[in-house]
């Protein structure tokens, strides 16, 4: 090498100080390098050719004009500005980003470059202010599950980790040039070659259940095709492990019972209930028959379309996929039948594995016998049976005496297609599930479809039991409990409710019952909270008349409100450390009865908080709700009401003790999760922006209070 010709410069320092370039400084500074080494400007040209689209320098054109459109949405809809924001050049780990391939409620897929080697890769960037614990660990067994596949058909891992800048996890995996999904892709091709593409993806999904590894969100969007035909199964984001073995060790505790995960056109109906017990490798065989029914019907295997999402919940649950036969006459009857059984409603009729039903796509293909049978009627009237156990036991009383109607009405109410109108008024509304499954989808309990069942339940409750019974007076108290304690409260209905709980429960229980005594509770907490005058005279002599009673009731659970309530009457007349005693002991109480972390105790602790605020003792309040925070998101109430005003108390509590950054930065932070989980038009997110104004005017920064004005309601 000549004199000049860079001998202590390496080719990967070259590559990054050139790739910082603007086109023209590059191509001089490339030729001055080549003046003096020809073939060490070759190379690097070679590698810029191959990395051209990190063109950061031209800031107007290329790149940056493609990405402008998405950069404008994401700035407005991100918390925190353009400091938060992930641009064209950016590196995030190692990578640079591209440009936005997608984006969901929690983050972003970009497409980005690796350097060292020098490849594309699709990287998963989670949003910093939703990065939650539950959130981080669930991405953080992505990462785990995808290590431990090892599969062509399943999208690599190359390196995960969180980006320094912004505090976002971030996960890099193999990027599929010119991807479509398997439905986009299989548009123009035949009936077989459709097949063999959802083939690929079963034998792909089989080899990560040897793994553990359920996949559980198996949709046509989650199985790209490459523009070679490669099948690519994608996002394990609500993966979760099974079985025993080594893969046992990454074991995901982020999955709690009850959950709803997934999309609902695709979902198993064990899965949309939240029977996480009963999920397993089925479930994603379910999801692969639903993918394989929408392309060889070309329509999808559930019509949701302008459905509540109450109503498409029951869809899922008590609908069955239809026969392709019905959708498709002229299809084969062997892909019906292999439809038919591994969409079967009741799990153990279908395909025991992945693996199974790849092997009879495969056999299909090739004209061989295959093994699926269509279930049969008496399997699927076992299955209705297990999920209406009421009906099906009058029905299997009016057998003795009414054979011929008890069979016919069974038989009706079983086959939707038969006569669907009928069904819904024989089974009525099937709406216990419903409610926990709603909320599992990240409703809050103020939703109108949340609201709507809860009294429609009641109203079955009446319908079956009779007014005067305690199911009736239990459905009542409960709704009478979430008008008093929702963020839509009404009081007034809250005391109707309860008014009718106690009711129901004296005729049936007596006047002493313990449902009868909380339903007093809540018509005492009801009148406080109505504050007119002669409410709150009421609502006084009824707690200090119940307060003799219920602290003698263990089994009482609304004895801690009561004593919180007295507590409020005592700090309403300035006496606060008669207050403090009174929160105290209902949080005694409730930790004794209930146990430190259930809702009730966190609920009377609650008031311990509005107590030492009133005291000003902002340390004791900020370590008071922090521990709050950690039972609440450790208990997986990390989006509850309850716990987004704990986030936006601590922010204020920061701020009152001059830790302004950190203030800041909580409190934007309880802005966005309001916003997520309550509604971007709820009351609770325009306090949160009040009160952002009102700290950001402390601190001498009126210009910036523009940005979190209020937002108008809903049209």
């Amino acid at each position: 090498m000549t004199d000049g010709a860079e001998p202590t410069r390496s080719l990967e320092q070259l590559f990054d100080e050139l790739v910082s370039l603007a086109i023209p400084a590059r191509d001089a500074r490339l030729l001055a390098i080549g003046a003096k080494d020809p073939s060490l400007a070759e190379r690097l040209k070679g590698l810029l050719d191959e990395d051209k689209n990190l063109d950061v320098g031209a800031t107007v054109s290329g790149v940056f004009a493609e990405f402008k459109d998405f950069a404008q949405e994401a700035f407005a809809a991100m918390p925190g500005g353009a400091q938060r924001l992930f641009s064209p050049g950016t590196l995030v780990g190692g990578f640079t980003i591209l440009h936005l391939i997608g984006s969901g409620g929690s983050g972003w897929v970009f497409e980005a470059k690796q350097r060292k080697p020098f490849r594309s890769v699709a990287l998963k960037v989670l949003r910093a202010d939703l990065a939650t614990e539950a959130l981080k660990r669930r991405f953080e067994l992505e990462a785990e599950h995808l290590a431990i596949v090892d599969h062509p058909g399943i999208a690599s891992i190359y390196a995960s980790g969180t980006d320094e800048t912004t505090g976002s996890p971030w996960i890099a995996t193999e990027f599929v040039a010119g991807a479509k999904s398997i439905t986009e892709y299989a548009r123009s091709l035949s009936l077989h070659a459709r097949v063999q593409l959802l083939h690929a993806a079963a034998v792909a999904v089989s080899s990560a259940h040897s793994k553990g590894i359920l996949h559980r969100d198996l949709k046509p969007s989650n199985i790209l095709v490459s523009q070679s035909g490669q099948v690519k199964v994608i996002d394990f984001g609500l993966a979760r492990l099974v079985g025993t073995g080594d893969a046992m060790s990454v074991q995901g505790a982020a999955t709690m019972a009850g959950e709803i995960l997934g999309t609902l056109i695709y979902m198993s109906p064990e899965q949309c209930r939240g029977e996480n017990k009963r999920v397993d490798v089925r479930s994603d065989v379910f999801a692969l028959g639903a993918v394989l029914f929408e392309l060889l019907a070309e329509r999808s295997p559930r019509d949701l379309s302008g459905q509540s999402i109450h109503g498409a919940i029951r869809i899922v649950t008590e609908q069955s996929i239809p026969r392709l036969r019905e959708v498709v006459p002229e299809c084969s009857p062997d892909f019906d039948a292999i439809i038919s059984m591994a969409c079967a409603d009741d799990p153990e009729a279908r395909y025991a594995s992945a693996a199974d039903f790849a092997s009879d796509l495969e056999r299909a293909l090739a004209a061989e016998p295959i093994r699926a049978r269509v279930p049969s009627r008496a399997r699927r009237l076992r299955v209705w049976a297990r999920h209406n156990p009421v009906l099906a036991t009058v029905c299997a009383a009016a057998a003795v005496f009414f054979p011929a109607i008890a069979a016919t009405s069974l038989f009706i109410a079983l086959d939707a297609q038969a006569d669907r109108e009928h069904g819904e008024r024989v089974t009525s509304r099937v709406v216990e599930q419903l409610v926990p499954a709603v909320k599992k989808l990240g409703m809050t309990q103020d939703a109108p479809a949340v609201r709507e069942i809860e009294l429609a339940a009641y109203e079955l409750c009446v319908l079956v039991n009779g007014e005067n019974s305690e199911a009736s007076a239990f459905m009542a108290h409960k709704l009478a409990l979430d008008w008093l304690k929702g963020m839509g409260k009404d009081y007034a209905k809250a005391l109707d409710w309860a008014q009718r709980a106690e009711a129901s429960a004296t005729a049936s229980l007596g006047a002493d019952s313990r449902r009868a005594i909380e339903a007093r509770c809540v018509q005492a907490s009801a009148l406080q909270q109505m504050g007119d005058e002669a409410s709150l005279a009421r609502a006084k002599l009824m707690l200090v008349e119940l307060a003799e009673i219920v602290e003698l009731r263990d089994e009482v659970d609304t004895t801690s409100g009561c004593l919180s309530a007295l507590g409020e009457f005592a700090q309403a007349d300035g006496d606060l450390t008669k207050a403090l005693e009174y929160f105290q002991r209902a949080v005694d109480r409730s930790t004794r009865i209930a146990g430190p972390n259930m809702r009730s105790t966190v609920e009377a602790r609650s008031y311990l908080v509005d107590i030492f605020k009133a005291q000003e003792r902002w340390d004791r309040t900020l370590q008071e709700l922090d521990e709050l925070l950690v039972i609440q998101r450790g208990d997986g109430r990390d989006h509850e009401p309850f716990t987004l005003s704990f986030e936006l108390q601590r922010g204020q509590m920061l701020a009152k003790l001059q830790r302004n950054p950190e203030a800041e930065a909580q409190l934007v932070r309880a802005e966005g999760l309001i916003r997520d989980f309550i509604g971007p038009n709820s009351p609770m997110r325009n306090r949160a922006r009040a009160i952002v104004r009102t700290f950001l005017e402390a601190q001498g920064r009126a210009s910036e209070t523009a940005v979190w004005a209020e937002i108008p309601p809903a049209p």
